[in-house]
């Protein structure tokens, strides 16, 4: 059950890192052909829609993603990089608990590492929702509570196996101190 886990988490880690790089290198071609005029595969810029500004297709599956040129796009970037980089990290924590070897300071800092990735997303979410409220605005932010539960109790949790981890090294230390 621990391989899967950690198998499904690589498979996570996977599909957004793959997103990331359709969507990156197919951003910079849409880009490359509004602005310099390129018929470039895969996109097409549309005019006087006031919607979006270009239509990327996605080899294979044929999803259509339409986007503004604007610096959402740039955040759709960090964001799926985050989450690639935030999977490969899951990824690491759930073979931590495969290995025979548990408790060893490898094991340690890559849970410290999860563990800070994890407070990104938290943080950002409450700087969000603190600004929604003193601006005032009528804006849904029912997505930002709810990544912000998510990422509250993944911190938790994980924060909860850094001191066992913490402390079972400590045991396994005196442990071969005694012998």
């Amino acid at each position: 059950m621990k391989k899967i886990i950690s198998k499904c988490a690589q498979a996570f880690f996977y599909v957004f890192s793959t997103c990331f790089v359709f969507i990156f290198l197919l951003s910079i071609l849409s880009f490359l052909e509004k602005y310099f005029g390129f018929d470039m595969p895969f996109v097409a810029v549309l005019e006087g829609n006031e919607n979006f500004n270009a239509q990327i297709t996605i080899p294979f599956i044929n999803a259509v993603f339409s986007y503004n040129f604007s610096y959402s796009i740039l955040f759709m970037w960090l964001w799926l990089l985050f989450y690639s980089i935030y999977f490969y990290t899951l990824k690491d924590f759930f073979q931590i608990f495969t290995k025979n070897n548990l408790f060893n300071k490898e094991s340690l800092k890559k849970l410290i590492i999860f563990f800070r990735l994890n407070l990104i997303p938290l943080a950002i979410n409450i700087l969000v929702v603190l600004y929604s409220s003193l601006k005032q605005k009528n804006e849904n932010i029912e997505e930002e509570l709810i990544m912000i539960f998510i990422h509250g109790c993944v911190g938790i949790i994980v924060y909860l196996y850094i001191d066992v981890f913490k402390k079972g090294i400590q045991l396994q230390e005196e442990n071969n101190l005694t012998i």
